[in-house]
């Protein structure tokens, strides 16, 4: 009779919690450009048969596979900072016509940042957990490609989505 060593109810829970942190949630989102109207959006309903635009055109797609709990988490962070960036720039009484304007930038940035959410949980079909650990643990770990000068995170599927379509990137404004 060979010896087994029994198994560590805390041991088996650590791992399971270890596991369920590291989970990788796989999914689709959809880049699509119009050649006529030259709009580039991205939605999470993969079409396998093509779409047409508002315009009529036929437009071309992009489809691309990700981590889904990695671009919520990053989301969450960038609504952090959006709300974060709000509340400061409420304080300056002083300032108002700057401090208007400004608020009105964060507001559709943090508009673009809830709408990006919706369409990452619309494409999961669940709730989607994020990963746990602040963000500088995790930079390791999250398909990072830049940070704007706000702090925002721009994730590998927001970055330069023109170039997935061998576009001109747009002239930013400075």
């Amino acid at each position: 009779m060979s010896e087994t060593k029994p198994i560590s109810l805390d041991q088996f829970r650590k791992r399971k919690e270890k596991e369920a942190a590291e989970q990788y949630y796989p999914g689709k989102l959809v880049w699509l450009f119009c050649p006529k109207c030259e709009t580039l959006e991205y939605t999470e309903i993969v079409s396998k048969n093509g779409r047409m635009h508002k315009c009529g055109t036929l437009v071309e797609e992009r489809e691309v596979e990700l981590d889904l709990r990695a671009e919520i988490t990053m989301t969450e962070y960038n609504l952090e900072i959006i709300n974060a960036l709000l509340k400061k720039n409420s304080g300056f009484k002083l300032i108002k016509i700057i401090s208007k304007s400004l608020d009105k930038a964060l507001i559709a940035l943090q508009s673009s940042e809830q709408t990006y959410r919706e369409k990452l949980l619309l494409a999961a079909g669940m709730n989607i957990p994020l990963y746990p650990g602040n963000i500088d643990s995790l930079k390791d770990k999250l398909p990072i490609k830049d940070i704007n000068p706000l702090g925002l995170i721009i994730s590998e599927f927001r970055f330069e989505p023109e170039k997935r379509f061998n576009l001109k990137p747009s002239p930013r404004k400075k």
